[in-house]
């Protein structure tokens, strides 16, 4: 951009710039203020509420200023129809090395062009599926171009493809009423192209972490075996422990205890985490599917899980706070006896509003459309209504109508709700993968990923769930190997052949994990809300090695 050949701080991009980008980008690069004629630039309006579009706009400028390691991505328009509400589908494919090089996706922006024509200055509402939340839009004579905040939640990821649906309906502020007419829309966000006598398609653009800056980040986390000296204390590696005898397991908090009746209303938060907890232990262990054989059994207590390297996050700070949204690693939530009465001390001081609101908005919404085909889910419907009732849940975002609360209430229920929801969604992902695996592993065995639970213990706190998935994997590695196993270095397959040629070796190549995922244990007790994260406790994918 505007330099000859390669420099260290060079723009890459996953897509297809075409010069419409590339002027969107020069422009972007050009400017460093963000003045009132700077935000009429994007259709911006210079008061209010912009940060549904502005947060992630001034993120993909400073990536384009200053190019850091994220990735930035660009999903062009895949189809569109023109009804009520357009309907907008955006798609870009890749190399699956490219999609194993991605890490969590973090801002989405969708980008209209309006082309030169002179317009007058006009208010719009712009409101629909994959959008942050509903955003105003100004247009002025300097409006070049219209940004709208898109959700994350709402992009599709598989491994060779990203994939994102928008439904918009445009209307007038000042004039509430129908939306603007097809041709209306049409004209207002494919702009025309006088010289090239056609009109330009939209975009959206993304900002992903990389797999490095992501690997980095647990390499450079704190780490419990430091003391406060810096040198490194020496601790035996934790060893998987059954419950100690004579110890009893706390009941599930299905009912208020007479130490904390008296201070409990009813609906509050006990009564939300015994059916939070009624609705998980019944989703993820239906009465259909066979109990897990003892001798599978295996147990982890939290005081020996604290001794493993983690990272504490501080819900303090903004940024912490919209990570632990983003995230999407399963959790397990401990709370303790009187954990109604605790967190009820702390909903006042958990408040998120703006972009962290949203985000946590649109990654409910997203999780509740993916879940509601399970049948698992779809027999404990009426549980899940009833918790969304204690949530901050706005009408129309769901089939479930949230009951009346005050305001920001329910926030930190939403939060709890979407973490156990998550846990589900991975939990049964991870399931289908295996059975899936299984069922073509019949007639030829090979290194492949098993499931593996461990059983969660502890003596002071409540477990939710009380199961972990920490999966294994399992097969020969022999030659040829299975396209079945992706994961494989030549220095496999060159320790393979000398195995069959009858050379001893000292370690011949195994099945072990070479992908993890991370584990989050959220911690409720008197010192407020605790968010801790495990690096590489799940095994997620299996290769020779």
């Amino acid at each position: 951009m505007d330099q000859d050949g390669l420099t260290p701080r060079h723009l890459e991009v996953v897509g297809v710039l075409t010069h419409y980008e590339s002027n969107f980008i020069k422009l972007l690069r050009q400017r460093t203020s963000w003045d009132e004629s700077y935000l009429e630039t994007f259709g911006l309006c210079p008061a209010g509420e912009v940060g549904a579009a502005l947060h992630p706009l001034k993120h993909i400028h400073a990536h384009v200023v200053e190019p850091g390691q994220d990735r930035f991505l660009v999903l062009h328009l895949e189809e569109v129809k023109w009804e009520a509400e357009v309907k907008l589908w955006f798609k870009l494919v890749f190399q699956a090395e490219v999609g194993r090089s991605l890490g969590e996706l973090r801002f989405a922006l969708l980008l209209f062009y309006l082309g030169s024509r002179a317009r007058h200055r006009e208010e719009l509402l712009a409101t629909g599926t994959g959008l942050a939340w509903e955003q105003r839009l100004c247009l002025a004579r300097a409006t070049q171009y219209l940004v709208l905040g898109a959700a994350v939640a709402s992009v599709t990821r598989t491994s060779e493809q990203l994939s994102f649906e928008a439904s918009l309906a445009i209307r007038h502020r000042q004039e509430p009423g129908a939306p603007l007419s097809p041709t209306e829309t049409q004209q207002l966000l494919f702009g025309s192209d006088d010289k090239c006598f056609t009109r330009m398609t939209p975009v959206l653009l993304l900002l992903a972490k990389s797999r490095q800056e992501e690997e980095e980040e647990v390499a450079l986390a704190p780490s419990s075996y430091l003391s406060a000296d810096g040198v490194v204390d020496t601790a035996p590696y934790p060893q998987l422990s059954p419950p100690q005898a004579g110890t009893e397991e706390l009941p599930f908090p299905t009912t208020p205890s007479q130490a904390n009746t008296s201070s409990l209303a009813p609906g509050g938060s006990s009564q939300f985490l015994g059916i939070l907890t009624r609705f998980i232990r019944q989703v993820l262990s239906p009465s259909s599917e066979p109990p897990t054989q003892p001798s599978s059994h295996h147990w982890l207590d939290f005081q020996v899980m604290e001794t493993l390297p983690h990272q504490l996050l501080n819900l303090s700070e903004e940024a912490a706070l919209e990570r632990l949204v983003q995230s999407e690693e399963p959790s397990v939530l401990l709370f303790p006896q009187d954990s109604g009465a605790v967190l009820e001390q702390h909903l006042g001081d958990w408040q998120p509003e703006g972009t962290v609101l949203q985000l946590l908005m649109g990654k409910l919404q997203a999780v509740i459309q993916e879940l509601r085909d399970i049948p698992a889910f779809q027999a404990n419907m009426g549980l899940f209504q009833h918790l969304l009732s204690f949530c901050y849940y706005p009408p129309g975002l769901g089939e479930g109508q949230a009951s009346e609360q005050p305001p920001g209430s329910g926030k930190l229920h939403t939060l709890l709700l979407l973490k156990a929801l998550q846990t589900v969604r991975v939990r049964w992902q991870e399931r289908r993968k295996v059975l899936r695996q299984n069922r073509s592993a019949r007639h030829q065995a090979h290194c492949r990923l098993q499931e593996l639970t461990i059983d969660l213990h502890d003596r002071k706190f409540i477990v939710m769930p009380t199961v972990y998935a920490a999966n294994n994997c399992e097969g020969p590695c022999k030659l040829p190997l299975s396209t079945r196993v992706p994961s494989y270095y030549s220095h496999t397959v060159l320790l393979l052949g000398m195995q069959e040629r009858g050379s001893p070796l000292q370690r011949a190549p195994c099945c072990v994990p070479v992908r993890y995922s991370d584990q989050l244990i959220i911690s409720l007790s008197t010192e407020g809300l605790e968010v801790r994260k495990f690096p590489n406790m799940v095994a997620e994918e299996c290769g020779c090695r």
